[in-house]
């Protein structure tokens, strides 16, 4: 339990560093638009309540005076209401617009660590889960923000000046009421430390069932080869029922959270309503006289108070459901520092002059002492399959948090290689300017002239996202990719792995010839010659070693 209650308590410790940290690198002064939000909708409030006053004012003087209501209380409740209402539309505008500007400033950071590590993400999760990321969690965090936080200072604010005036009208309503109103926060923290909970068990059904789903679309020819439909059916549906198991839970909760509040608020109004209705009848005599305007008066404002008590209780799920995404989130941010990515930029295209790390580590997955490398070297990585050589390429290159990381022009090429769904052209130009006699000359080393000969456009061919390309021909397009950008530094991860061997000769000696004068770091299971190589980098059980 008290290890439970640590790590509640370091997660909470890291959603609010993580937004302290998003929220001052960026300049956005959340706090300070949270407070002046706080203050707009306050006014709106005591604007209501003002109004409250007015209009109380103006019924004493018809039912008990028995004459028209003055035109002064007349005058100040249209101001007021008037005031409330203008006030209210512009906590809307003023909400609306710093969500936006908080989203926008996420979504920006998330697609600069998008880019810098799309790599090694992808290997992380599913597709679907950075999916959710973005379209889910980004706006959770918002929501709370400028939701949840902000009704809480007002939660706090209303009902105390609030209760000042109702203690000086009748102590004993006071009273009652600063008995009442407590409840209502208590039990949103009781509940809310169970929805939290339920809230990431949520997320975590929610990805595997998404997951699940988008790895059998992919594997469909595969599914149909072995005639395995029902059994991932089956699968899909178990991930299904817990996924609506789960779900309800949530919804329980929200639905109990809001039926206990309802519960408090009305007994509350109840209590008071039938105290000022007795007081007013004269069958009670606790505390001072109590007059129309008065009772009236208090009879509006408590469900005021209270209202905003239970709409505090109605946005409560969203500080659960931000710390659930700030596991997610701001973990993913921690490993973009901005001070390191505009260093970074700024020598991204200065020559390669060497790399000296040490006591290097990648997280928790990987170490060593000492990893040096001078311009030029080239350097041999081997290990078995898992133990971790993509890893820390992907740790070089910079895609992977890491200790230490490559900085200069570089270039990877991998044995998983994407393809775009457009030309072959745009597939190897990928945003940069290179005549058709240069694509067709790099296809031609790579030994895809035949390939792109038998395309209907050439270099004109749209490849779509099913290319016809097998797992060989994707490789040595990537590879032509490389030997375009003409790079300081080659990641190669296994980049003839689905090549025949005798191709794979031809291609590892084109390699090792453009790569002469180069940096190299090459994995690689099949043979390659020990004189190509300066070192050699093995990996074993976390740890890397140099031979």
């Amino acid at each position: 339990m008290k290890k439970l209650n640590r790590q509640k308590k370091l997660n909470r410790q890291t959603f609010q560093a993580g937004f302290n940290h998003l929220d001052n690198t960026h300049k956005l002064g959340v706090r300070r638009r949270v407070l002046i939000i706080t203050l707009v909708k306050c006014v709106s409030l005591f604007s209501l309540i003002f109004a409250f006053y007015f209009f109380a004012h103006a019924m004493h003087e018809w039912v008990v005076d028995t004459h028209k209501a003055s035109q002064f209380h007349i005058i100040g409740l249209s101001v007021a209401l008037f005031i409330s209402w203008l006030a209210q539309g512009l906590v809307n505008t003023l909400t609306l617009s710093c969500k936006s500007q908080l989203v926008q400033a996420m979504e920006q950071k998330l697609q600069l660590i998008f880019a810098e590590q799309q790599h090694a993400l992808i290997r992380q999760h599913s597709l679907f889960y950075w999916q959710t990321l973005w379209v889910k969690h980004i706006r959770s965090i918002a929501n709370w923000a400028f939701d949840y936080r902000v009704q809480q200072y007002v939660a706090v604010l209303v009902p105390l000046m609030a209760l000042v005036v109702i203690f000086y009208v009748n102590p004993v309503v006071g009273v009652g009421l600063a008995i009442a109103l407590p409840v209502v926060p208590l039990f949103m923290i009781v509940v809310g430390k169970g929805a939290a909970s339920l809230h990431r068990k949520h997320f975590v059904a929610l990805e595997r069932l998404g997951g699940l789903f988008t790895d059998r679309l992919n594997a469909l020819p595969l599914m149909a080869s072995y005639r395995a439909h029902n059994t991932q059916m089956r699968l899909l549906n178990n991930a299904s029922e817990q996924l609506n198991q789960r779900t309800m839970r949530v919804v329980g909760v929200a639905f109990l959270s809001s039926s206990v509040l309802d519960f408090f608020a009305t007994l509350s109004v109840a209590l008071v309503a039938v105290f000022i209705g007795f007081s007013l009848l004269g069958e009670l005599s606790l505390g001072p006289d109590i007059s129309l305007q008065q009772g009236l008066w208090v009879l509006l404002t408590v469900p005021l108070i209270l209202s905003e008590m239970k709409k505090l209780g109605q946005v409560y799920h969203q500080k659960a459901e931000a710390e659930a995404a700030s596991e997610c989130l701001f973990s993913l941010f921690n490993t973009l520092n901005d001070d390191e990515t505009a260093k970074k930029g700024g020598v991204k295209n200065k020559p390669f002059s060497g790399f000296d790390a040490q006591d290097f580590h990648v997280s928790n997955l990987l170490s060593a002492n000492h990893l040096k490398i001078a311009a030029g070297d080239h350097i041999r990585l081997n290990g078995v399959s898992g133990s971790g050589k993509t890893v820390l390429l992907e740790a070089l290159a910079g895609h992977r948090n890491a200790s230490h990381s490559f900085y200069g022009n570089c270039v990877w090429v991998s044995q998983t290689p994407v393809v775009l769904p457009g030309s072959v052209r745009d597939n190897l130009l990928l945003d940069a300017h290179y005549s058709d006699s240069a694509l067709c000359e790099v296809l031609s080393s790579v030994e895809l002239a035949d390939w792109l000969s038998s395309l209907p456009d050439g270099l004109d061919t749209l490849m779509t996202e099913y290319p016809s390309l097998s797992g060989g021909e994707a490789q040595r397009l990537a590879l032509a990719r490389g030997l375009l950008r003409d790079p300081d530094i080659w990641l190669l991860d296994e980049p003839t792995a689905h090549i025949p061997d005798e191709q794979h000769h031809r291609l590892s000696q084109l390699i090792a010839r453009v790569t002469q004068g180069k940096t190299v770091v090459w994995a690689s299971h099949k043979l390659l010659p020990a004189h190509w190589f300066d070192a050699h980098w093995h990996i074993a059980e976390g740890e890397v070693t140099v031979k």
